[in-house]
């Protein structure tokens, strides 16, 4: 396809015409159609009016013969009538004249002598004869040559109504033709010279028009290829003008959006190869997989980790990558499917015939819509940190057990020597009065003392059997607050309880939370020896767990005991569940370890908030049954 040379061939489209000789057509048709119809209208004008004047003409000499002819037709005088008419016809545009009697035939016919008495039966001549008034004929039919026009007039004798004859005037139209032919020919050259002028101011106004719509073309050319830096000046104070100067204020925005777009691309780019140098050089893992279970991302740190290719490609099926880690593969299952946004967890691999551990941590990343792309894994392996967490277990177990090894032995050394007085004392003061009973009544306390130490070491230490069944806690914290309603009067302890009505059962065994209760409520007794207020409340709580088991979307029971009594140092607070633990002068500090062990058991947990001064509280949470 051949364009114009402003045309842009990117894929087809319509010939290119220039705007200019667009113009020029258009003006020039203009004045051909104008030209034309004013040749039409002054020919048709000249026409009707040449027409008219002949018309009258022929009527004034046919009138004019007519009134000459009268005597001769009432007198049959046919010799005067030929006179007559062959005088009349010298005129060069009459081509003749013919009187008829009253019966119809030629009287007289001018150049045609032998045409008299004879009766012409053209249709023109029946017309003629048979007309009663004047009447005006184009053509000559036989009589004739060339085109006329024949006026025909009837004769009547003054005085009387009878027609004595008919007069008829053909006059030729050749003169009328000819002249309207010489106006047309004028016409047509005034006309040419015209349009001639007309294209040439055509051309001129076209050029002046299409000159800065050309520039602007051409530069609209220049910018689709990528020229944006170019000036366009155009000063027609038109709409050319604006046309133009918007078009520049477009190219220098297009132009300024384009250097922020290369300077963003640069950016991009240089992110691109930071995110790459730092996914590769960074210890942990990343993995990236998106709605379909397909690896998106992955580092090297990753691949090592997880024992894969290190030419490994992208795109391919987590699940199958993943094989033979079903826990990690079941871990990222689970979260595209759960699209939690943020979770963690601890997941075991074996490699080489040994255990790993790796935390992974994942979240999402969405669009603009909150629509989920992928899910980010972060891996960590934690197999050494977890090594190390056993050895200061292992550590904390034994510096514990030294604590229980003190504890035990400062607890039983003071019943032990007691136990061991009275029996040093027994074979010399046996005898005496008052001794052997005093001996029955400490040694068996001590003795039970010890029993009881030892019994409550037993319940720390062993598993104990727990018989769990569906359990309302607000029946129950009631039932052990009406069994210490007298020691709570006794000491000024004023109690408020609230539980909400959405306070869900829990799976829990009666007997050990009973205990668990009842050690809590002795130590906000005796934390409040003045009095005070102690305050159980109820209620359903979500978002109490870690961090680390946050995925657990349960709402959770929670029972909360506080009190207004002296509180705990922050030393006291965080050794307050340590066994032998105890900052009374009485009581072995075995109470709140065992409660925090019945409640761990119950797969709850306990915290404890406390201020000098301000009194404590204590949390205790449980699942729901």
């Amino acid at each position: 396809m051949k364009d114009g040379p402003l045309s842009i061939s990117i894929f087809k489209k319509p010939r290119y015409i220039p705007l200019r000789y667009r113009l020029i057509f258009l003006i020039s048709c203009l004045l051909v159609v104008l030209f034309g119809a004013v040749a039409v209208l002054l020919g048709v004008l000249q026409t009707k009016s040449m027409r008219g004047q002949l018309e009258r003409r022929g009527m004034a000499m046919a009138n004019s013969i007519a009134a000459i002819s009268k005597a001769s037709l009432a007198t049959y005088n046919y010799i005067a009538l030929e006179q007559t008419a062959n005088q009349a016809v010298q005129d060069p545009e009459t081509l003749y004249i013919a009187i008829h009697d009253k019966e119809g035939r030629v009287a007289a016919f001018s150049g045609r002598a032998d045409l008299q008495g004879t009766v012409l039966d053209d249709p023109l001549s029946r017309a003629a004869v048979a007309a009663e008034v004047p009447i005006v004929q184009e053509g000559l039919g036989s009589l004739g040559v060339g085109k006329g026009l024949e006026i025909a007039v009837p004769v009547f004798i003054p005085g009387s109504e009878y027609r004595w004859g008919t007069v008829r005037v053909a006059l030729s139209l050749e003169p009328m033709f000819q002249q309207i032919r010489t106006g047309l020919v004028v016409i047509a050259g005034v006309g040419m010279l015209a349009l001639m002028a007309g294209v040439l101011f055509a051309y001129w106004v076209a050029h002046k028009i299409t000159r800065p719509l050309a520039d602007l073309t051409l530069a609209t050319v220049r910018a689709a290829r990528g020229d944006l830096e170019q000036t366009l000046h155009v000063s027609t104070r038109d709409e050319v003008e604006v046309l133009a100067s918007n078009f520049m204020v477009m190219t220098r925005e297009i132009l300024l959006q384009r250097r922020q777009l290369e300077s963003q691309l640069r950016e991009i780019r240089r992110l691109q190869r930071y995110t790459e140098q730092l996914l590769t050089t960074m210890n942990d893992g990343l993995l990236a997989v998106d709605r379909e279970g397909h690896i998106a991302t992955i580092n090297p740190a990753a691949q090592t980790m997880l024992g894969l290719p290190e030419s490994l490609p992208t795109g391919q099926s987590a699940l199958a990558v993943l094989k033979d880690a079903p826990q990690l593969s079941g871990y990222l299952e689970e979260m595209l499917r759960e699209e939690a946004a943020w979770s963690q967890r601890e997941i075991g691999l074996a490699r080489h015939g040994e255990d790993q551990t790796i935390l992974a941590s994942s979240s999402l990343l969405r669009d603009g819509e909150g629509h989920v792309l992928e899910l980010i894994v972060n891996l960590q392996d934690v197999t050494e940190l977890k090594k190390l967490e056993a050895r200061m277990r292992q550590a904390d177990r034994l510096a514990a057990l030294g604590v229980l090894a003190a504890g035990m032995a400062h607890e039983i050394r003071n019943p032990l020597s007691a136990i061991k007085t009275f029996v040093q004392l027994l074979p010399r003061k046996v005898a005496k009065e008052g001794f052997l009973e005093k001996f029955n009544r400490t040694v068996p306390r001590e003795l039970d003392r010890i029993n009881g130490l030892i019994e409550d070491l037993l319940e720390l230490a062993r598993a104990p059997k727990y018989y769990l069944r569906s359990l309302q806690l607000e029946p129950l914290v009631r039932q052990i607050l009406d069994l210490f309603e007298e020691a709570l009067l006794a000491g000024g302890v004023r109690t408020e309880v609230e539980f909400s009505t959405e306070l869900p059962d829990v799976q829990a065994d009666p007997s050990h939370l009973t205990k668990a209760f009842q050690n809590i409520l002795r130590n906000a007794m005796q934390a409040m020896a003045q009095g005070g207020t102690l305050r159980v409340e109820g209620y359903l709580a979500k978002d109490v767990l870690p961090a680390s088991q946050r995925m657990d979307r349960r709402a959770w029971a929670v029972l909360k005991f506080t009190d207004t009594g002296v509180g705990m140092s922050p030393d006291t607070l965080s050794n307050v569940f340590n066994p032998f633990f105890t900052t009374k002068d009485h009581g072995t500090g075995l109470g709140l370890a065992i409660t925090h062990k019945i409640v761990t058991e119950h797969g709850g947990f306990i915290e404890v908030m406390s201020e000098p001064g301000h009194g404590t509280s204590f949390i205790l949470v449980f699942p729901p049954a």
